[in-house]
């Protein structure tokens, strides 16, 4: 086969891409997390230590943005609800006592409660959609 000094060739590393599981985007085959939606592309990704907490965000992100199921909700209730319950009891119990205790007391309940909503309201849209359009 003659190739032409002059004639570019295109090199295999520029065309392979890695797609990420999640929402089959095209991702750099260095990548370790997705450039669309944060899931975590690679082992070293879902196993470092600080990489691991932001694998775990992905999880989250996608349970309350894309939602699919009831059980999702469901679990996501589950979690929050306890999560949600165990700041209260640091706010009612230490009211007056420590105030590092009232303050992530606080903090756990808002965020419990921002991610029950979030989910809910979005599975209950995504519903609701899902049924004007089979109405229609």
């Amino acid at each position: 086969m003659n190739v032409s000094p002059n004639v570019a060739q295109p090199s295999r590393e520029s065309e392979e891409k890695q797609l990420c599981l999640s929402c089959l985007a095209p991702n750099e085959s260095t990548a370790h997390f997705c450039g669309k939606c944060g899931a975590p592309l690679s082992s070293y990704a879902a196993t470092g230590p600080f990489e691991s907490l932001l694998a775990e965000g992905s999880v989250y992100r996608q349970a309350a943005e894309h939602l699919r199921r009831l059980v999702v909700v469901l679990g996501v209730w589950l979690i929050f609800g306890m999560m949600a319950l165990g700041g209260f009891g640091l706010v009612v119990r230490d009211q007056t006592s420590n105030l590092f205790s009232l303050i992530l007391g606080s903090g756990l309940v808002i965020i419990s409660v921002a991610m029950i909503a979030k989910t809910t309201r979005n599975y209950l849209a995504k519903k609701k959609i899902l049924e004007q359009t089979i109405t229609d």
